[in-house]
């Protein structure tokens, strides 16, 4: 058995324990066992205290900016990512008229942590500490501008409704904004041990949790394959495929992309994780027709399932 099929098999199976929880997830949903509530419930509590503890433990137990130079580099990566994406997204969707504003965002905004971070844990052997606190560091530079890209497409501008701070912040920015503050002031040891070991328990179900809560949030969705599957390819297209291109191109011409097997892990999974599901929040509350986002979104993950494992073979064969 080759490397490559070797590698191809040990993604696939990672991606397939996830692609399960979430199947599973969703039908409970589907058959009304998890209600409407219970979706929300989910979704708000991984955004609202799982996501924020594993945020906030593992940045302070383990991140030490000394030890890990141009940390920053993360934040802007995420930013350099999205505007290439946003880039290269104009010119694919140049002709889809009507669902042009409300595909385009799905082209370029991906799904940062709830995926690629129980993607990795089902990945990796050792190492996911240090993953995760990538995680946490790219997403100082995604969240905000998937609130705010995601909002400038699927807003209704004639409702008039002004611009508020709350609309883009999130206990997740919060959680890292605070952690950050004290690892930069160098008080890790003012932080009650208490306090570390309870975020760092509730944190330890984030990764579950936040599987649980995608699969619910997509089996929640209304669904027309036929009616949309035209227009959806071309979201599968750009961000099952070009951008995965995207960033095996980055990755050639910028050593310091390539230069650990934990930061190739990262930016191809990055680069071939299907849209963010936060997506379907915006469509739903900001849009007419959120059920071609819903189907599209799913449309994405069936094709991730075998997309994923060949761009991770693809990456790691080029760069090993």
């Amino acid at each position: 058995m080759s490397a490559f099929f070797q590698q191809f098999i040990t993604v696939f199976q990672g991606v397939g324990q996830i692609g399960l929880i979430i199947v599973v997830a969703g039908w409970l949903t589907r058959r009304g066992i998890i209600p409407k509530a219970g979706v929300k419930l989910l979704s708000d509590s991984v955004i609202a205290l799982f996501l924020p503890c594993l945020i906030f433990s593992n940045i302070v137990e383990r991140f030490q900016p000394a030890q890990t130079p141009g940390w920053w580099v993360m934040p802007l990566a995420a930013a350099l990512l999205i505007f290439s994406g946003w880039a290269l997204a104009t010119l694919v969707f140049a002709r889809a008229r009507d669902a042009k504003r409300e595909l385009m965002p799905m082209g370029f905004l991906q799904n940062a942590a709830y995926f690629v971070l129980p993607v990795a844990n089902a990945i990796l052997d050792e190492g996911f500490e240090t993953f995760s606190v990538y995680i946490f560091l790219f997403l100082l530079g995604n969240n905000p501008l998937l609130w705010l890209i995601g909002k400038h497409f699927f807003y209704k501008r004639e409702s008039g409704e002004p611009f508020r701070w709350r609309q883009i912040l999130s206990p997740p920015i919060y959680a890292n904004i605070v952690a950050l503050a004290i690892v930069a002031a160098q008080i890790q040891s003012w932080v009650p041990p208490f306090v570390l070991k309870t975020t760092s328990f509730i944190g330890d179900a984030a990764v579950p949790m936040a599987t649980l809560a995608l699969g619910a949030t997509l089996g929640s969705l209304t669904l027309n394959f036929h009616r949309h599957l035209r227009r959806g390819s071309l979201v599968i297209l750009q961000k099952m495929f070009l951008m995965p291109i995207l960033v095996l191109g980055a990755m050639a011409l910028i050593p310091w992309l390539r230069s650990s097997e934990l930061l190739i892990l990262f930016f191809i999974l990055q680069g071939a994780s299907p849209p963010a599901t936060s997506i379907v929040l915006q469509s739903k509350s900001y849009s007419d027709d959120s059920e071609r986002v819903g189907t599209t979104m799913i449309l994405c993950y069936i094709v991730c399932i075998f997309s994923i494992p060949i761009w991770v073979s693809i990456a790691q064969a080029l760069f090993r």
